[in-house]
């Protein structure tokens, strides 16, 4: 859509299953960036960013869910949708600020990356949230 363009990737780094070796979402999450930067010819901006959320994972993980993060007990796409939103929204902004940071690379232009950050991120997080409303299994009682 011109200036905004949601990145619905994320869900995929952010839903990727707990009980996987680290190593694992970091790999495939340089790889999904390698791409990216491919077909949008964006310089490595993608994989560094993806490579960033993933790594910051387990942080964001263990600040949301606390210790069930620690027991590996929790199933992030099972959980509940405030839970999911938090995490949702720390590896957005995360991702976003590492990726424009290295799009823009001018340090007189932080006001300018900030204005990306959220706008962008705003519209990330909602398209998210509807796929996850849309797509998230629903509990049984």
């Amino acid at each position: 859509m011109g200036f905004i363009n949601p990145m619905v990737y994320l869900l995929f780094i952010v839903l990727y299953p707990i009980e996987n070796k680290r190593w694992d979402v970091m790999i495939i999450s340089f790889v999904l960036g390698i791409i990216l930067d491919t077909f949008q010819d964006t310089g490595g901006a993608h994989a560094a960013a993806c490579l960033t959320l993933a790594f910051t994972r387990p942080l964001w993980l263990r600040l949301v869910y606390g210790e069930s993060y620690k027991m590996k007990n929790i199933k992030v796409l099972q959980s509940p949708f405030d839970r999911l939103l938090l995490l949702l929204v720390f590896c957005i902004v995360v991702h976003h600020i590492v990726f424009f940071s290295l799009v823009i690379f001018n340090g007189s232009q932080i006001l300018y990356t900030l204005k990306l950050t959220l706008s962008i991120g705003a519209a990330t997080l909602v398209v998210n949230t509807i796929l996850l409303a849309l797509f998230k299994p629903r509990v049984k009682s």
